[in-house]
């Protein structure tokens, strides 16, 4: 569990870094955190090599036994690949008394195919993304949700964002036994505080703040980097029936939403 005063210090940092204004005769501040209009782009995610993760939303006011509080898995590699399962969530009230008990969600894209499957019923959806641009996108905020220039902020791509929107900690803090840093990045009312291991490079928790209120805050359990190929994961498993969908690609472009 990650302590309140922990997450107070990450939700301060992002609120005061969206809310700060210059005063007259005020000194500089020692480290002033990057400008949104920074002439350099983050780079698209393309992982070199297999990343693996298994991330978990812990914004406040969320139950503890609320599917969306659940660890998700994800594994990502290169531009095309992505795999993403979720938790089992137990049915409250089953209508079909042959129905699995529990209901298990997993995404598996291998550009231009995309299978949707339920694990636990072992049936899924294949269907092929139409272009024209067929590379995997996996924001981790959701689209819409927040100002455009946090979309390249992405599961597995956590470094290369804070490298270019926000490359020097405005604080470190112990986290486990190491030193963490928190870097921060705002855009208008809205900001990110990013905690990183800043020696290996791997995320942490990350905090969105909008009008210093915190609206979304992921904690990553796990996070494996430099993995060896596993091409299993991009494939759908073999006792899965799978069946052709209809029309235009059910996740309509954003996997993770």
């Amino acid at each position: 569990m990650v302590s309140s005063k922990f997450l107070a210090i990450l939700i301060a940092l992002a609120a005061g870094a969206a809310h700060a204004q210059p005063q007259a005769l005020a000194p500089p501040p020692l480290i002033a955190p990057p400008k949104p209009d920074v002439a350099t782009e983050v780079p698209p995610c393309q992982p070199r090599s297999l990343v693996s993760m298994t991330v978990r939303n812990v914004t406040p006011g969320l139950q503890a036994m609320d599917p969306r509080a659940q660890p998700k898995r994800l594994w990502r590699k290169g531009g095309r690949y992505l795999r993403s399962v979720e938790q089992p969530v137990v049915s409250q009230a089953l209508q079909d008394p042959k129905a699995p008990m529990a209901r298990q969600a997993l995404v598996i894209i291998a550009e231009p195919d995309i299978w949707m499957i339920e694990t636990a019923s072992k049936e899924g959806r294949h269907s092929l993304d139409p272009g024209p641009v067929l590379e995997v996108r996996a924001p981790i905020l959701t689209p819409g949700s927040a100002p455009p220039e946090f979309m390249s902020l992405e599961y597995g791509c956590e470094a290369e964002f804070v490298t270019v929107r926000a490359p020097v900690a405005q604080k470190t803090v112990r986290w486990g036994g190491i030193d963490a840093g928190i870097h921060t990045y705002t855009v208008g009312t809205a900001s990110l505080a990013i905690l990183m291991d800043d020696r290996t490079g791997e995320p942490l928790m990350i905090t969105y703040v909008n009008q210093g209120r915190p609206i979304y805050i992921v904690r990553y359990d796990e996070y494996r980097q430099g993995l060896p190929d596993q091409p299993e994961l991009f494939r759908p498993p073999p006792d899965v029936k799978i069946i052709e969908a209809k029309g235009a690609n059910p996740l309509g472009g954003r996997p993770l939403d």
